[in-house]
């Protein structure tokens, strides 16, 4: 005679586990705010407006026209300013936040955040909206970030930037 335990068998349980846990991770994933990911035309139509600041989250010798790597030009998208994310994610967190409003980067403006490639400004936009609060509707992650904008044939300042590719010459 085979006994019965008292609790169902693994075969039966865990499809209904996966279930719930699919069902509950759906659910969550609708109501976290989301950053809005933008393009290269979106930055350009939007940087020089009215209500708009468009943040570089790289270092500040990157920003100046230090290339990072190889492949990465150094340099800043014209009417960029520049915080980098290593200041954001000091722990003292009072220092960061007081950093933020004195740079101009308010919850009162859309904040168009981008780095070299998109990963950077990607933690930045969950950084505000995570850790400082600011609305995930007013801020925009520039994906391809720097690498997009050369590759769109953009211009970059100051002139006489580092390119990043004379490592490629022989």
């Amino acid at each position: 005679m085979k006994v019965q335990g008292k609790y169902p068998p693994l075969d039966l349980a865990a499809p209904i586990i996966f279930a719930l846990v699919f069902i509950m991770t759906f659910t969550y994933s609708q109501l976290e705010p989301n950053v809005q990911d933008v393009d290269n035309l979106y930055v350009k139509e939007h940087k020089d407006l009215k209500g708009y600041l468009l943040v570089d989250a790289r270092e500040r010798e990157v920003y100046e026209g230090k290339s990072p790597r190889r492949g990465i030009p150094g340099g800043h998208i014209p009417g960029a300013i520049n915080f980098s994310i290593y200041e954001l994610m000091d722990k003292n967190l009072l220092a960061p936040a007081a950093a933020l409003a004195k740079s101009g980067i308010t919850k009162d403006k859309i904040i168009i955040i981008y780095c070299n490639t998109g990963v950077l400004s990607g933690r930045f936009s969950d950084q505000l909206v995570r850790r400082f609060n600011f609305s995930a509707s007013k801020i925009k992650n520039y994906r391809g970030s720097i690498t997009d904008w050369i590759n769109a044939g953009n211009e970059l300042i100051p002139e006489g930037h580092e390119t990043g590719y004379e490592y490629y010459r022989e």
